[in-house]
């Protein structure tokens, strides 16, 4: 729906020239249909704006539009065209978008302060008719008094985002890639280490089994030498008497002088 509706305005444009280009700035921002103005600014009619008096304002206020805030518009209003409810109401939802790029819980008291409401029921209001237009998704913790935010529509880049952003983007992927190196050689490391790990195991594993087989050669020898097995006994079935100990003789005791034979 959108992009019929900007592809019009850009049909518009190659007609539009200083107040049919002011008009068609008017219409483009209280349209309930356009959100985004990025190639409406580039367009060379409208970019045009920017260099008269009466329409350089209408071309700021585009640009608040595009990628600025209701807060911004407050701060610049006097130099700047007034706003009917329509663009009013548009300038807030699309302040809901930008503030919810930066935190994806909104407290009530945000709102309130900066898109200038009264109450929470008209954040509430301002925030349900920003979701039936597709700007954000999210829950309305009424309780807690937040917006809780699950997704939102991006906004027109501000002149030099662009290029912060490649350069954002370049300097993630330079970290990417380094950080993709350093898993590359730890993957090399870990690699050779299971490999060296491996072979130091083959090689354990062959030793012991060259010293299984040196000690089944042994076993195998002491098996194979004359009455290997066998215990001798000492034992016959003829009993062998064995020598009797001489019996100890007494040595004659001593004759005492004078004593009896």
């Amino acid at each position: 729906m959108e992009a019929n509706a900007l592809e019009q305005f850009l049909i518009l444009a190659k007609q539009a020239k200083g107040r049919a280009a002011v008009a068609l700035v008017q219409q483009a921002i209280s349209s309930p249909a356009l959100y985004h103005f990025g190639e409406l600014l580039d367009h060379e009619n409208i970019a045009a704006l920017a260099e008269t008096a009466d329409g350089k304002p209408w071309h700021e206020l585009l640009q608040i539009f595009a990628y600025g805030t209701f807060p911004e518009y407050r701060a610049r209003q006097a130099s700047l065209p007034p706003l009917d409810e329509a663009a009013a109401l548009k300038l807030k939802q699309l302040t809901v978008v930008s503030l919810a790029a930066q935190n994806k819980v909104i407290p009530y008291a945000s709102l309130l302060r900066d898109l200038e409401l009264t109450d929470t029921r008209t954040v509430e209001d301002v925030i349900i008719e920003g979701m039936y237009a597709g700007l954000y998704k999210g829950k309305l913790d009424q309780k807690k008094k937040e917006f809780q935010l699950h997704e939102t529509a991006g906004r027109d880049c501000r002149p030099g985002q662009i290029e912060e952003m490649i350069a954002t983007l370049q300097a993630w992927c330079q970290a990417a890639d380094n950080i993709s190196g350093e898993l590359a050689d730890k993957i090399t490391y870990a690699n050779a280490s299971q490999e060296a790990e491996a072979a130091r195991v083959k090689e354990l594993q062959g030793r012991v089994e060259d010293v299984k087989k040196s000690l089944q050669s042994v076993q195998g020898e002491l098996d194979g030498a004359p009455g290997a097995g066998h215990s001798e006994s000492m034992e016959t079935d003829d009993p062998v008497s064995r020598p009797k100990s001489k019996l100890k003789t007494k040595h004659p005791s001593a004759v005492l002088p004078g004593a009896r034979h």
